[in-house]
Parts: C-alpha cells; structure tokens; sequence
C-alpha cells in the first residue's frame, strides 16, 4: 500500500484525488474517482388514500403530544417544587479571658560581682523603682521564679486577673526608674513594663571597646520559650554559634552578652523571635570611657519595621557641653544620631523631618538612602536644647532608634536610646514611675486635630489640645497613673532629665482582647 502525503487528502473526503506522483506533470497525471457500491433503485407503490389518512392521524398525535410536553414543562416552571434548607451546624464560642501579664525590665545588671571578679557572670546592682496601675481590678507584682543573674534579683511580673463583668477590656501599665553609681555604672534609665512577644525589634547598643551590651529575655508564661537571635551591624549580618535555640524557663529570665556573639561592633540591631511561651526582650547598655563612667540605659522594643515611623521625645539638653566633651578622645559617642535598619534585599529612600515639640516651627526634610542589610546611623545636625519629635517615611519598611546623650555641672554624662513607637488608639493608660523632671510626649500622627483629657485619681482632669501632625510635651507627677481619652491615634513616650541625667521609654498599646468565634464542625 502506497504511504500517505503531504498531498494527500484526509481519509473519507469525496471528490478527486490527485495521484501523488510530484515528478510527473500536471498535466499527464492521473485523476482516480472512488467508486461506491449503489443499491438498485426501489420502485414504490402509489399511496392510497386511506394511507395518507393514516399520516394525517400520526401527525396530529405527534402535534398534540409535544403541546402536552410544553405545558408540562411550563407547569413546572412556574409551580415551585417543595424544597427544605437548614444552616449549617455551628457553635458561637466566646475565648475564656486569660489574665493579662507585663513585664519589667529589672535591676541593673554588670557582668562580674562587685569587686570585678566572676568576669563571666552576671550580677544586679540596687533595685528599680516600680509603679503599675489598672483601669479596673487589682493588679499583683512579684518577681519572676529565677533569672541567671547570681543575685538572684529577677524582674517583676505584673499580672491583671480577668473580670468578665467589664464592659471594656481593662488596660494595665506599669514601668521602672533607676539611678545608679556604684563603680563603672553611673547614671539613670527608665524602661516600660512590657506584654510578651513572639518577634521583638532591639535598636541600641554597641560592643566596641568601653561599651557593653546585655541581652535579657524574660517569659512571663507557663511553657518553655526558644528563643532565636539574628544580629546586624554596620558590617552587615552576624552569624554566631549559640543565637538560635537559646531556651528561657516558665517564669525565667536568661541574660546574655552582646559581646559574646558579636563583638566589637558599634551599631547593632538585634531581632528577637521566639516558640512556645512568648518573651519580653530589652537591651542593656552601659559605657566606660577610659576610666570614667559614660552613662547607663535600658532598651526597650522599637515597633516593627514600617513606611512610617514615628520617635517623639528626644530630649536635647546641654547641648553647649556636650559638643565640648564630644571633641574629646573617646567620646565621639555623645552624638545624636539615628540609627536605621532596613530587612530585605532592597534599598530605601527615607524621608527624616525632626520637627520641635510645643510649636509649629516647619523643618525641612533630609533624604537619605538607607541600604538593606547593614545598620546605618544618620547624624542630626546642631539643634537648640529642647524636645523633638522624628518621623520618617520610607518606601521600604524599617526600624528605627535613636541616640541622645547630656551632659551635667560636673562633667558627667549620661545617654538614652529612644525607641520608635507603635501607636495606641483610643484610649491609654500610663504610668510614671518617679524620677527628676518627667514629661509626657504626645504625639498625634493623623490629620485631624486631637482634645485630649488626661485623668489622675484625685485630681482634676488636664485637657491638652494635639493638633494634627504635631507633637505636645506635658509636664507630668512622679508616681501617678494617668489615663488618656479623647483621640483616634497617638505615639507616647516619657522622659526624665536630670544633671547629668538622661532616660525615656515608649508607651506600648495592649493587646487585643479575643473575641467570639464561630466554629464550624
């Protein structure tokens, strides 16, 4: 049999064929007809008239079945059949409430013992100031079971039971005041009472010679946390032995040195992540020029890496002395600076405006691109003694602190690290634990103007106007819980200055209460 090609037609078609011999002409090949076998033609009988009846009849009958049909069919469209539903089996469910829990951040803490020996331990020196309040009920603060420090002085756990016949969710806030001078710890720091967290954010600190850093991690819950670290630096990501699968106990706190994972670098930031029980993170900083005590702070959390980063309360004080003392060897450090970190592979343009608190002075914004994953510090430039607030708006997300130091009579200096805050909304309760010359920073990151009531039991209520984009700094009691109404959002923090003094810490929202569920089997 002669193989089908290119030419030739698809199997059944009817009509010529041409034979497929290409090298013959047109003209001289063959046309080749398929041949089909063809019955012989049927003569049929004539039809008579009792036949054509008979068709009339199957006709109408066929007419009249297909009218029956329709009717039918519309019948059924217009008479709805019987139908049943039922909803799906479900169960409202409404969360117990769990008691809510904060943490202090503790004492402070050297590594060696007062003499200078056990260079590898650590030990705590004094005991902070404490304060915490509630909106309703009665908190209890006791120290955490065990801490590895050898003074066996943990933080304290603030603890609020539930109570299921509140119409809101109660707040609780507490924070700690310190003053130190004891050796080559020398200065103030203050620090919120914080709720735990599976992902902290650590700005601050540095390991280069004179500067130590400590790491604490305490879990306030009753199940054991894992804790990883990931550190950067100005040089980059620092890959350690040790930083992941660090276990902190039910009711523990694990200290840890800076040092002993990255040392001599000088912008660190440091990310916490935790499994299991969640933690409360900080960082402990504390600086020796030579032989002269520099100044001492605790780190708190900076909010998560946004396009939006809001730091009210940089406190600029003495600033006369402290460009004196800056020109000195060593002490390049006084400096205020901002310190930015943008995760990821990709750069940002950031926007950095530092506007004057109480006034409506505009100021002009600086543009910086901040490379992604190595720590850069911004300086700021020479500003009059005062407070400040610093937005930054970035088209990549990032963390942010910043670095403030003083400067007193006598020459010594102290420095804080201010945190980037994560706004609370509606309401707010704040505690001022004691220290000299505290004032509360509100900052009101909206477009529309804010009246703000802050109430103080046994006091009558202060109402302080925050107009939009702005930022007010209020005078506040050492020791007084203030609650704060009257707003949609704002950005808080507090601040102490003293001579030779220097301390602030961010005020964290709470954490949303659960709400009912639906469940489905």
């Amino acid at each position: 049999m002669t193989e089908p090609t290119d030419e030739t037609p698809p199997t059944g078609e009817t009509g010529p064929m041409i034979d497929a011999r290409p090298n013959e002409p047109l003209e001289t090949r063959a046309y080749v007809t398929e041949v089909e076998d063809v019955a012989e033609p049927v003569t049929k009988a004539p039809r008579t008239a009792r036949g054509a009846l008979l068709v009339g009849a199957r006709v109408l009958t066929g007419v009249i079945g297909i009218g029956v049909a329709a009717v039918a069919i519309g019948a059924a469209v217009l008479v709805p059949f019987p139908s049943h539903t039922a909803p799906p089996a479900s169960r409202l469910v409404t969360p117990v409430a769990s008691a809510q829990q904060r943490i202090c951040a503790g004492p402070l803490l050297r590594l060696g013992d007062d003499t200078g020996q056990a260079a590898t331990s650590v030990s705590s020196v004094g005991r902070p100031a404490v304060r915490f309040g509630q909106t309703v009920g009665k908190a209890t603060l006791e120290p955490l079971a065990s801490t590895d420090s050898t003074t066996g002085v943990g933080p304290d756990l603030l603890t609020l039971p539930p109570r299921s016949n509140s119409s809101s969710v109660p707040l609780l806030s507490g924070s700690q005041v310190q003053a130190v001078s004891s050796g080559d710890l020398v200065g103030l720091a203050a620090a919120e009472c914080a709720e735990g967290s599976s992902d902290s954010w650590l700005v601050g600190g540095a390991t280069d010679t004179g500067r130590t850093t400590l790491i604490t991690l305490s879990n306030p819950s009753n199940v054991v946390a894992t804790v990883n670290l990931s550190i950067f630096s100005e040089t980059g990501p620092i890959v350690a032995a040790g930083t992941d699968g660090i276990v902190v106990p039910p009711g523990g706190q694990r200290v840890l040195s800076l040092a002993g994972f990255a040392p001599n670098i000088t912008s660190p930031v440091v990310r916490v992540q935790s499994r299991g029980g969640q933690v409360v993170a900080n960082l402990q900083q504390s600086i020796v020029r030579t032989l002269e005590p520099g100044g001492v702070d605790i780190v708190g959390t900076s909010a998560a890496p946004s396009t939006l980063t809001v730091i009210p309360g940089l406190v600029l004080s003495n600033g006369t002395a402290v460009a004196a003392r800056q020109a000195e060897s060593g002490f390049g450090d006084l400096s205020a600076i901002i310190r930015l970190y943008v995760p990821g592979t990709d750069s940002a343009k950031a926007e950095i405006t530092i506007v004057p608190e109480n006034g409506s002075e505009a100021a002009t914004p600086v543009r910086v691109v901040v490379q992604p994953g190595i720590v850069t510090e911004v300086p700021l430039d020479s500003y009059p003694d005062g407070s400040y607030t610093v937005t930054i708006a970035t088209d990549k997300p990032l963390v942010a602190g910043a670095r403030i130091s003083t400067v007193g009579t006598t020459g010594q200096s102290d420095f804080a690290w201010s945190t980037s805050t994560r706004s609370v909304v509606g309401r707010a309760l704040v505690t001022i634990a004691p220290g000299p010359t505290p004032l509360l920073h509100l900052a009101n990151p909206t477009q529309k103007d804010a009246t703000v009531t802050l109430s103080r039991s046994g006091e009558a209520d202060l109402s302080v106007a925050v107009p939009a984009g702005h930022t007010i700094t209020q005078a506040v009691v050492g020791g007084a819980n203030y609650r704060v109404t009257g707003f949609d959002e704002l950005a808080l923090s507090v601040s102490y200055l003293g001579d030779g003094q220097l301390a602030t810490f961010s005020v964290s929202p709470s954490a949303p209460a659960s709400r009912p569920i639906v469940i489905y089997p």
